[in-house]
This record gives C-alpha cells, structure tokens and sequence, in this order.
C-alpha cells in the first residue's frame, strides 16, 4: 500500500480537471498492492512510483489497458499522472461485482463457466499483435530481482511453503523450469477479484499489469487456485474442463503456483 499519509485521496491538479468531483470510497479487495479509490463512475489507484515492492507499475497497467481495449473488456484509461513521488492512474469503473463477491459465488456454476470463457477469448488473441514479453525469461529475471531486493513476502507464501525462503522458492522455479511454454496472451494476474461480473457476462478484466505473452498456465494456475480458495476443489476442476483439458498441464499448474509466490 501507498504511505499511511494517503489514506485519503488527493489528486494531481491534471487529473481533478478530468474527473468530476466526487465523493471517494477506500478500496480493500484486492492484493495488487496499489492504493484504490471508487467513485460512482471512476477508480484511481495509487502507488509509490518506481522500485521492485510492486509487480508491477501503473505506467505498465496504463500500456496493457491501451493494447487490450476494444479486444476484451477493460476499463477505460482516464488519465495517468506522476506527483511526488507517486503514480495515479484513473479509470473508468467497471459496473458489476467482483467474482470472489458472495452474490457472484452463490451461482458457482455460472461463474466457473465465465471465468473458463473468458479466458479462453483472452487466451485466443493473436500473438504478433501484442508488445509485452511476460514469458518465463522475462517473468524470472523479475522474480530474481525482487529476491535480491528483499520485497517478497515469505509470511504470505501458500500454506504448503510456509517457513520456506524466497531463496529457496527461487532455486525451486530455477531448477524445474519447464522445458517449453504454451504462449498466449495472459491476463498475469488472473484471481477472482480481476474480474468484474454483470449478469450473464464478465464485463471487465482488472488489475491487468502483468498481461502479456507469457504461458497460458500463468492464468489457469492461479484461477483454479482461486477457485479453491473461494469455491472448492470441485469447482475448479470443473473449471479446467471447460476450459479445455488439452490444454492443461498438472506439472505446470503447480510450477506457476509456485512462480506466484515472489510476486
């Protein structure tokens, strides 16, 4: 999270030019890391500009948001600013809830097979058209980094890996790196409270800092372990099937699983 001095929402004067006055609302939901605020029509986030704490900047959450618009249902860009220190990315809000919402989760059924849609239709977009590498290069040079730098929270680690060492995390993902990838369009981040369910359809992904090129088990290992977490076991097996069992890998669900832990 941003400094305690920002829990109340102060916008950059180029910003309160284009967004309306409103009456701002703390966001909690979520494990991006950035400060978030709502209004009734508009979220800013904010966080601290620079350095490896974040997975990513909102710099690179602006760029993602360009590319994905009018490919699959994002938020709009409103405007993006650098103040203090500080990075404040404003959006347009996504009418719906998010899928860990009780009320999203009481149709389990529905939700799973949006989610496996949803996902399919990402995992669908043309490669050449995107300009993010997130693939495992790139994805663990930036795991390296943030190990050295002392960011990663080992008291947040899976239950299975609790006592373990971001070290010893990474000497794992090191030495069982998987011999090739499956390369699609990911979301990189793709838990149940990124996407934004209204009715009978997902009308947003969110928090979409990480998407890029990197293997499609990077979405499908953290969806499915969102789904335990929210549904049960159940669910997300079934989720896999209607995903598309060909084109899952138990190895590599567990391998990004694990990727997870340092971001």
């Amino acid at each position: 999270m941003p400094p305690d001095t920002h829990e109340t929402l102060t916008l950059p004067s180029p910003l309160r030019r284009v967004l309306p006055a409103a009456r701002w609302e703390r966001v909690t939901v979520g494990e991006s890391g950035a400060g978030m605020w709502k209004s009734q029509r508009f979220v800013v986030k904010v966080q601290v500009r620079g350095g490896l704490q974040f997975p990513s900047t909102l710099q690179q959450e602006r760029e993602r948001l360009r590319y994905l618009s009018g490919r699959v249902p994002v938020p709009r860009v409103v405007g993006y600013e650098v103040e203090g220190g500080l990075e404040y990315l404003a959006l347009t809000r996504v009418p719906g809830l998010d899928a860990s919402h009780s009320d999203v989760l009481f149709h389990s059924d529905r939700l799973v097979n949006l989610l496996a849609r949803a996902l399919r239709e990402l995992h669908a977009l043309p490669l050449r058209e995107c300009p993010f590498n997130m693939s495992l290069s790139v994805a663990l040079a930036r795991a390296r980094a943030r190990v050295a730098a002392g960011v990663v929270d080992e008291s947040d680690f899976d239950g299975e890996r609790q006592g373990c060492t971001a070290v010893s995390v990474f000497n794992e993902l090191a030495r069982t790196r998987p011999a090739r990838e499956d390369l699609v369009i990911t979301h990189g981040d793709a838990c149940l409270p990124n996407f934004i369910v209204n009715g009978e359809f997902i009308d947003g992904l969110i928090d979409v800092g990480r998407a890029g090129i990197a293997d499609r088990h990077a979405d499908l290992a953290l969806t499915h372990r969102s789904l335990i977490r929210n549904l049960n076991a159940d669910s997300a097996e079934h989720f896999l099937d209607l995903y598309g069992r060909e084109f899952v890998d138990p190895q590599k669900l567990a391998y990004y699983r694990l990727l997870d832990e340092l971001f």
